[in-house]
């Protein structure tokens, strides 16, 4: 894993990585490729929660559970076909990839998406997470 991205994970209570062998089988099931720099987190460590930075809680879903917790929000992800959950914080913010650009969003997990916007949180999962981080 990268190191800068070790320092911004210190605090996360870490599952161990996830297999190639299970990660293809994830993705065998998905309508998109998950990006390559979230997929060498999930290696490295298959989810996790903790602190990131002084403000920012991450409960990064095991990827065996992705397919689960999107349907699980399937009438709020209807809404918004174009996402897919990985994560969420404390306070129910979820954390998606946006299914064609790979770029990374949040928004409450009880949206109205008329009126709620979903917020950008950056163009790779290293850039989500410092933004986590410096929030």
């Amino acid at each position: 894993m990268n190191n800068n991205l070790n320092f911004y994970f210190e605090n996360l209570l870490k599952n161990d990585g996830a297999s190639e062998y299970l990660i293809n089988q994830v993705q065998k099931d998905l309508d998109f490729i998950l990006p390559p720099d979230y997929i060498s987190i999930i290696k490295e460590f298959n989810g996790g929660e903790g602190e990131i930075g002084n403000n920012s809680w991450l409960f990064l879903f095991p990827i065996e559970e992705l397919l689960e917790v999107n349907q699980d929000y399937v009438l709020l992800m209807e809404q918004i076909p174009d996402y897919f959950l990985f994560g969420k914080d404390a306070a129910d913010t979820g954390y998606a990839f946006h299914k064609v650009v790979k770029s990374i969003h949040s928004f409450g997990l009880m949206s109205n998406f008329d009126t709620d916007p979903i917020e950008f949180c950056g163009n790779s999962f290293f850039d989500f997470v410092k933004y986590l981080y410096e929030k």
